[in-house]
């Protein structure tokens, strides 16, 4: 099972990927970054796609209409995808033991990635993340 940095780099190997972070999405805080970031500080980066992710998964709207809610370590959204006019930013959140408030964030180009592929391989990723 990876740890954050193994998983920072096999994040790194999807094509088009520009950059990488896993964040605790309650503090802002990286747990580990890799690459270019976006307005290029990486702390900045993720307290700002942590304010992204804790309003997708703190408010009911965005729940599952089957009642998820906040049991344990499950969160309700599985991942946030946010376009613009030359990349992609993939939110996966990562299930864990404790309070779950981490997610990856992977920063892929547009013109070079491919945004299922990525979406897929996160995915994978989160469920095989060591944190600890």
């Amino acid at each position: 099972m990876p740890g954050i940095d193994e998983c920072l780099l096999e994040a790194m190997r999807l094509p088009g990927a520009r950059g990488a972070a896993v964040v605790d999405w309650t503090s802002g805080l990286t747990l580990g970054v890799v690459g270019e970031s976006p307005g290029g500080d990486p702390e900045t980066t993720a307290a700002e796609a942590a304010e992204l992710a804790r309003l997708a998964a703190e408010h009911r709207c965005f729940a599952p209409e089957d009642g998820s809610d906040w049991s344990g370590p499950d969160i309700p959204v599985e991942d946030l995808i946010l376009s613009n006019s030359d990349s992609y930013h993939l939110l996966r959140f990562v299930p864990t033991t404790f309070d779950s408030s981490v997610f990856l964030h992977l920063w892929l180009s547009r013109a070079e990635g491919n945004l299922a592929l990525a979406r897929i391989r996160l995915g994978e990723m989160a469920g095989r993340l060591v944190l600890g």
